[in-house]
């Protein structure tokens, strides 16, 4: 390791060289690893490269998902999701016993693993939401619900400092990681709900309709956005940073 003793103080990559800064002062160090070529050809790299491929074969189908869901994530998920969600992915891919390793993929039938999966920890459905999220989905009439008893809305639901009132939301996504074309999306949402009043609001039934394709998966999401009642219109509060949306449900053939 070289340590940089000019005037010039450098971070970075310039080639093979790479610079930093550490307690010591300014460093350079050699680029380290095999390389490209190595890895794509080298038979000592070979787990390497599986490794490789399937990484990004999981990345590829969480971006897939990300998309799909991309209006809805905008005001409900954190910066993180991302790296969560490939990671999900990931896991779910190595559950793969069909395919060798290297060829592994995400299969339909392993994806009922994405539940529980969070698209914001800000703001955990469990911790703002205090009913059972539990949505029903018929496949053959692709009919999907989630009821609404008469509540006071308060009682329920995580007060939010600014926040007047709230939206719970049914989501039911169609997936197939080896179809892009299986990509339709339907969403419910509730009447506005007041929670800074003690008022009981009235039972209402939540309800998506979605069919299908006969291969695919429907993820079925709930969460709760907050917002601000000004002068007749419900904005977003926070640009959405806490509300909920988190995967409750995954319908399989």
């Amino acid at each position: 390791m070289a340590r940089q003793e000019s005037l010039i103080k450098l971070n970075g990559k310039i080639g093979d060289l790479s610079f930093y800064k550490d307690k010591r002062g300014y460093q350079a160090r050699m680029k380290t690893g095999p390389t490209k070529e190595q890895i794509n050809n080298d038979p000592r790299f070979q787990r390497t490269k599986e490794n490789g491929q399937e990484f990004g074969r999981s990345a590829n189908v969480s971006k897939q998902l990300r998309n799909q869901l991309r209006e809805l994530l905008v005001q409900g998920a954190d910066p993180q999701f991302s790296n969560r969600l490939t990671g999900r992915m990931h896991r779910i891919l190595k559950a793969d016993d069909v395919n060798a390793r290297g060829e592994r993929q995400v299969l339909t039938a392993n994806l009922p693993q994405l539940v529980g999966v969070e698209c914001n920890l800000r703001a955990q459905l469990s911790e703002v939401f205090f009913m059972k999220a539990r949505p029903s989905y018929d496949r053959a009439s692709g009919e999907g619900a989630f009821e609404l008893p008469e509540m006071t809305a308060k009682k329920v639901i995580k007060a939010l400092e600014g926040a007047t009132h709230v939206q719970i939301q049914l989501v039911a996504a169609e997936f197939d990681a080896q179809n892009p074309e299986a990509d339709e999306v339907s969403v419910a949402r509730s009447s506005y709900l007041d929670i800074g009043k003690s008022d009981v609001s009235a039972a209402e039934a939540l309800s998506v309709q979605l069919l299908p394709q006969a291969g695919s998966a429907v993820i079925l999401l709930m969460g709760i956005s907050y917002l601000q009642h000004v002068n007749g219109g419900y904005y977003p509060l926070s640009n959405g940073m806490y509300n909920a949306l988190t995967v409750v449900q995954v319908d399989v053939p």
